[in-house]
């Protein structure tokens, strides 16, 4: 098994068969979970990504994201200043999977609570060779599977990066706007909203790939404020809520392409560490792509 491959499993495995990744304190007062709560509404499952969220002791739900893009055209500049627009088309799937115990049931289907289809478009516009503006929009529909609950979900917003260089270390300033929703037929409806800023870098390898292509690390470190904050249920209320997030990611690139395993293309393979300001909120996702397209 080669080097990238061994990478891709064991991030997995990290993600998966970590236990309670993402918390919240305990209430001061003592009650039996109702099993129907869930820890944050399954509809912003697509908008959070793949990772573990519990709240409490109440049941535990593996989001697993699958994003399959379409990369119409990439965006470009010229020497003579023609700017030409990238645009990505989005299929994003997304799988709620609840009381999950280990790699063996990883894909049974009894284990699937909610599932989501959240298609969407992505467009980059190159101010100038150091100035990247990408804007994006999602519009989709879930389901509960093992209730009536059906929601339209949606989410949009745009970022920025802003390059430097010193030496051989290439780094960017990144910040954001986002805004998500949905409309659900059970339960309502809610959305929320806020800014990201952070920072990026890229360092190139003297340890070459399998193929033979040096590779880079790249790392970030990022902020989330939500503006209605991300709330997690409780067996009763008031709910326990999220204001902001950090966020510091590591990685591993090739310097002159995508990592290709299989049939499949990654930006970038890495992990992300999570987590709010008072340490009430902790996750661990996957890193396959920058701050900016991530």
């Amino acid at each position: 098994m080669s080097y990238c491959k061994q990478f891709f499993v064991l991030a997995i495995t990290l993600v998966v068969s970590l236990p309670g990744i993402a918390s919240a304190q305990n209430s001061d007062i003592a009650v039996t979970p109702d099993p129907e709560i869930e820890p944050v509404h399954w509809a912003f499952s697509s908008f959070l990504g793949t990772g573990w969220y519990e709240l409490d002791n109440n049941r535990q739900v593996y989001v697993l994201r699958i994003p399959p893009r379409w990369y119409f055209r990439d965006s470009s500049i010229d020497e003579n200043g023609k700017r030409q627009l990238g645009i990505e088309f989005h299929f994003p799937l997304t799988f709620g999977l609840h009381k999950l115990e280990g790699i063996g049931d990883f894909l049974d289907f009894d284990n699937v609570g909610t599932v989501s289809f959240n298609p969407g478009i992505e467009i980059e516009y190159p101010v100038s060779e150091r100035w990247l503006l990408r804007a994006f929009g999602h519009l989709g529909w879930g389901t509960q599977v093992d209730s009536s609950d059906r929601a339209w979900i949606y989410d949009a917003g745009a970022k920025s990066r802003y390059a430097f260089k010193h030496g051989k270390l290439d780094w960017g300033l990144v910040n954001g706007i986002f805004f998500a929703g949905y409309s659900a037929r059970d339960t309502g409806q809610d959305k929320l909203g806020g800014f990201t800023a952070g920072l990026d870098f890229a360092y190139p390898l003297s340890l070459p790939s399998p193929g033979g292509t040096p590779l880079q690390i790249k790392w970030d470190i990022g902020y989330r404020w939500y503006e209605n904050d991300l709330s997690f249920n409780r067996p009763i209320p008031p709910p326990d809520r999220v204001e902001n997030e950090w966020e510091i990611g590591v990685a591993l690139a090739r310097q002159d392409g995508p990592i290709k395993i299989w049939f499949l293309k990654f930006e970038q393979m890495g992990l992300v560490y999570r987590f709010n300001s008072d340490g009430t909120f902790k996750a661990i996702t996957v890193n396959f792509r920058s701050p900016l397209t991530r």
